[in-house]
């Protein structure tokens, strides 16, 4: 009788230990909002954006004073987008989807000779999302350079687009959300300051989205690129 107790008893600790390996959940994260499934990243992807958020939200999401760039700060209020200005630069219309969208100004320095303007752009569905964002973007491959790291599930710096000198403008899509980052001069044509901005505003629309205050700011995602 005790060689058949210590038999199940070694038994049930082996299970234990087994069932405490597979519930430990350390396997990796991937977004997997894209339309067209999103390959799994080394490190946890922040959640895609699937809530229709409110235009209250859009605002909030949108870098204020002393959370956008060094040197740049609010020129005006934030603003309700049309929809016109979530679509390609030759196009008026609303692109095919769209809900809602909220943009913001930023003068360098207390000056308008440099300026930059952040717009998001929020889509009934991804696929629709995803339709506008490689219409906004445009199609100077030869000036596209990835973000890295990349941010959402799609994200695209174009370096001097037309024929502009030392600007950049970085796109990002998450989910249903669409985010653009035009950054005029003063950069040099540095992508590290766009990329910062739009991270940091999708992180925001994910903070509100599990309905928290959006606190990151651009600097924040500076700092953690770096590392």
């Amino acid at each position: 009788m005790s060689r058949v107790r210590v038999t199940l008893a070694t038994a049930l600790v082996g299970m234990a230990a087994l069932t405490a390996c597979s519930s430990s959940g350390d396997g990796p994260n991937s977004d997997s909002g894209a339309p067209d499934g999103g390959k799994p990243v080394s490190s946890p992807a922040p959640k895609p954006i699937t809530k229709e958020l409110a235009q209250t939200d859009l605002t909030q999401a949108l870098l204020g004073d002393g959370e956008t760039l060094p040197g740049w700060s609010l020129h005006g209020d934030k603003s309700v987008t049309k929809g016109e200005y979530c679509n390609n630069t030759e196009d008026d219309s609303s692109p095919k989807g769209w809900v809602r969208g909220g943009d913001a100004s930023y003068e360098y320095n207390g000056s308008t000779i440099h300026m930059a303007d952040v717009h998001i752009c929020l889509f009934d569905t991804a696929e629709h999302a995803h339709d506008a964002y490689v219409a906004w973007k445009g199609t100077e491959k030869s000036k596209e350079q990835s973000p890295k790291p990349p941010v959402g599930n799609e994200s695209t710096l174009v370096i001097n687009p037309g024929a502009s000198e030392d600007n950049v403008n970085g796109f990002s899509r998450s989910g249903k959300a669409n985010i653009r980052v035009k950054l005029d001069g003063v950069t040099g044509a540095d992508p590290a300051g766009a990329r910062a901005m739009l991270s940091a505003t999708l992180k925001r629309l994910q903070q509100l989205q599990d309905g928290k205050p959006a606190t990151v700011t651009a600097p924040d995602e500076q700092a953690t690129a770096r590392k």
